[in-house]
């Protein structure tokens, strides 16, 4: 049963706030009462349960993650095998279950409050305030763990449905569409959008016997590739998780020392990575069957080399041993177009051609999720626009930053020379839309300008794209909570400036449009990871030996204990009395 909604309190006080209950909310919050457990905790959720994308009205039948059981746990808690499809991966039934008894077992279902919805976040003495939406409740914390995720603000289509006589939903709300989709009444849909959760949506509609017509902007980027679940005898995920992937996917994280300068600044080492990602993205054309030339060939990426390499417009896993077929054998066209209105059940597209359909599901992305924070705290806290308006004007902060960019694109330059080039695009104007989404946090936790002034108030988590969602998740949190505790110092402007700039820089060459538009990381975790061990003084070496730790998968359970790891030697923690968030307001 869904949980019921928590009504609080007009007024709360709090030591500590997390704005979201997904994969990083409860590890943070769970790990912050380890590492302080009289620490007072609220988090704030939006949804009636647990899991954030997760949660159980966004679970829908044919939803399967992309990962193999035992890669998508927490360090210390593995996830109960049952539930598994056939070839071994994880289902979002499985997910939302394990979230929901770690949640239970850690005591943190009393600390969530369910069914809010953070209007606005706001500096206050104490230092923050959080206004709760409809109810009038305001929460005062001392310290904010914002954990929202890129998946919860739908970005909905901007055609006119004001006409319309069908339904529109977006992606998120699939799970709750369902029985309404298997309606005799529906016997037609339009998908539209080219995320993975289209594909899924594609899936799920022609399995249920629908006619679909899938519209994929021709403006946009396209089309993303489709890797088969296993490749080179080996799950695609685990290979990715292995050391060897760090180097073969240029990094500037990763960017010194021997085997890098081999992979990537000799002719040999780049014609190697040049050839693993050729055979990558075969085996990915292949495993979809666009040689074949019909229908699905339309869905071929428009990356022309290495597509997988580029993940221009994001990359996926095939989850479902059907899944090809059932897109190839189903009632299934392939349209790019654009919907300009829609009057009663028709659809009037840019080209001047009209579609006729029983319902749309929009697979449209996501809209800004830091809506809670006005411009100035925005601009403050180094996040990003999310309206691609054109900026006003520049102020000498954004003069600064061209500066640390152009310094960044050179050593990116020099380091990765895969990078220089760029792959050829058919659409090069696709992947300007963004430009502007220039993060500015600190290994992707920390607001720069806050650490200028020692302000360990707040924190940003999540904002950032891998494969290893739950471990990442668990370290990220863990280093974050160790800046708020002042457990961990953190280097001067300049070095923290260089590494922001270097990111955003190698980020947007590494992975084109889906760079433009967040702290993209999808094959690169592990040496993420390393800085973040390094500066707790964790190892972050798991392996037993050097064999291992180069071609063997990375797995959660490879870090299980490193809180306590880190518990064993901790040094007695600095005072923040004199130097408070509060007092730099």
């Amino acid at each position: 049963m869904p949980h019921a909604t928590t009504q609080p309190s007009p007024r709360k006080v709090v030591d500590v706030a997390i704005i979201g209950a997904g994969w990083y909310g409860l590890v943070a919050a769970r790990t912050y009462l380890k590492l302080e457990p009289d620490t007072n905790i609220t988090i704030i959720e939006s949804a009636n349960s647990v899991g954030g994308v997760w949660s159980k009205d966004r679970i829908y039948p044919n939803l399967v993650a992309q990962v193999k059981h035992g890669l998508f746990n927490y360090t210390d808690t593995p996830m109960p095998k049952e539930g598994a499809t056939k070839n071994d991966l994880v289902t979002g039934y499985m997910i939302q279950s394990y979230l929901e008894k770690y949640a239970r077992d850690h005591d943190l279902l009393r600390r969530i409050q369910f069914n809010n919805w953070v209007e606005k976040a706001e500096r206050c003495p104490r230092g923050w305030r959080l206004r709760l939406q409809g109810s009038g409740s305001i929460i005062e914390t001392a310290k904010l763990m914002v954990a929202t995720g890129v998946t919860s603000i739908p970005n909905m289509p901007e055609f006119d449905m004001s006409d319309a006589s069908i339904p529109l939903v977006h992606s998120r709300d699939l799970g709750a569409s369902v029985d309404d989709l298997k309606s005799d009444d529906v016997q037609s849909a339009i998908v539209v959008g080219a995320a993975k959760s289209a594909y899924d949506a594609v899936y799920l509609l022609l399995s249920m016997g629908k006619k679909v017509t899938w519209l994929i902007r021709p403006e946009g980027s396209g089309p993303m590739p489709i890797l088969p679940s296993e490749m080179f005898g080996c799950n695609s995920i685990a290979i990715g998780s292995t050391r060897l992937m760090s180097y073969l996917s240029p990094s500037i994280l990763n960017s010194t020392g021997p085997i890098c300068t081999f992979f990537q600044r000799t002719t040999i080492g780049r014609w190697i990575t040049g050839a693993f990602w050729d055979n990558t993205t075969h085996a990915s054309e292949k495993n979809a069957g666009f040689a074949k030339g019909d229908h699905i060939a339309a869905l071929k990426p428009e990356v022309k080399e290495k597509s997988a390499f580029w993940c221009n417009s994001g990359l996926g896993i095939v989850t479902i041993p059907d899944f090809w077929s059932t897109l190839r054998n189903g009632n299934l066209k392939v349209v790019r177009d654009n919907i300009t209105d829609v009057k009663d059940d028709t659809l009037l597209l840019e080209s001047g051609d009209m579609l006729q359909a029983d319902f749309i599901v929009s697979c449209t992305g996501w809209g800004d999720h830091f809506g809670m924070f006005d411009a100035g705290t925005r601009k403050e806290l180094g996040l990003p626009a999310f309206d691609n308006a054109p900026p006003e004007g520049q102020s000498k902060e954004d003069v600064a930053w061209e500066k640390h960019d152009a310094a960044a694109t050179k050593t990116v330059d020099e380091r990765l020379p895969f990078l220089t080039q760029g792959p050829e695009l058919k659409n090069p104007k696709a992947n300007t839309a963004s430009a502007q989404r220039r993060w500015r946090l600190y290994k992707r936790s920390i607001p720069l300008n806050l650490a200028l002034k020692n302000d360990r108030s707040l924190v940003i988590l999540g904002q950032i794209h891998t494969i290893q969602t739950p471990m990442v998740s668990e370290i990220q949190s863990f280093w974050s909570i160790l800046y708020l505790l002042g457990e961990i110092d953190l280097p001067d402007e300049a070095t923290m400036t260089r590494e922001i700039a270097e990111w955003n820089v190698w980020t947007r060459k590494r992975y084109i449009s889906q760079g433009q538009k967040f702290p993209y990381c999808i094959f690169d975790f592990l040496p993420y990871l390393d800085g973040l061990c390094k500066d707790a003084g964790i190892n972050s070496r798991r392996k037993s030996n050097i064999i291992s730790e180069f071609f063997s998968p990375y797995r959660p359970e490879d870090f299980c204990g490193f809180v306590d790891e880190y518990l064993a030697k901790r040094l007695p923690r600095k005072s923040l009395d004199d130097e408070s968030s509060v007092e730099s307001l």
